[in-house]
This record gives structure tokens, C-alpha cells and sequence, in this order.
């Protein structure tokens, strides 16, 4: 079983949530999530970084984007482990951050209250 933890305000990080439930449901991973503003998100310490729970590691930001993308179908999941390869982790690393540091600027906040507990699914505010 993966754990996700990302970003319950941010509006990039709840569709790409969305979109990677869809990925790890047709690949038949095993996947939570939860946001990181949850009690045992923070608990772990997990701060405003997405974290990974895969495998008996814990993976933050881009390395943990990049093993979420191996599950999606098509040339998302065959070009991840060539963006995780040595050559190429520091461009990759460059663009998250850059993305990260402007999300809530380009893709803005979430419209609806952050669940106090989340559900089973995830929540959408009504919509995808």
C-alpha cells in the first residue's frame, strides 16, 4: 500500500491527485491519500512538501512525482524513469521547484474547505 500526502489548498496538486488515484486504480497499485495539512501529516513531520510513502521509503517532491508517474499509462509512464535517470534529475528537479514555487499563483487555491477528515474517495468540491 502507497501513501500520498499533497497540498489540500492547492489547486495543481488536488487534480494531479485526482489523476494519479485514476493511475494507481488501472495499474492495480494500492494507494491512500491524504493531505498534508492533516494531523498525521504533520505529525510525520511532512511540512508543505508531497510525500511518498512507497515501498518502505518516503519520497518528497519531484522523486516522489516521478515514481507516481510510472504508474500512469501511456508516454507519461514510459518516459518517468528516463526523467529519473542521473542525467536528467537536476533539470527535472529545476522545473518542480519552479512549478512549486508558483502553483498557487498559476493554478491558484482551493475554492472549498479543506475536509477536517478525509474520506474514502477524494474530495472534488462536486467537481473534477
Amino acid at each position: 500500500m502507497w501513501r500520498l500526502y499533497y497540498d489540500g489548498e492547492c489547486n495543481l496538486c488536488h487534480s494531479s491527485q485526482l489523476r494519479v488515484v485514476r493511475w494507481a486504480r488501472a495499474s492495480g497499485q494500492e494507494l491512500e491519500t491524504d493531505i498534508l495539512q492533516s494531523a498525521e501529516a504533520q505529525a510525520k513531520g511532512y511540512g508543505d512538501a508531497m510525500a511518498l510513502e512507497a515501498d518502505g521509503e518516503v519520497l518528497f517532491a519531484e522523486q516522489a512525482w516521478l515514481r507516481l508517474a510510472r504508474l500512469a499509462p501511456g508516454f507519461v509512464g514510459w518516459v518517468a524513469p528516463l526523467l529519473a535517470s542521473r542525467g536528467l534529475r537536476p533539470l527535472v528537479r529545476l522545473g518542480y521547484r519552479l512549478v512549486e514555487r508558483n502553483r498557487l499563483r498559476w493554478f491558484g487555491r482551493r475554492t472549498c474547505e479543506i475536509p477536517k477528515r478525509p474520506s474514502v474517495q477524494p474530495h472534488d468540491c462536486g467537481k473534477e
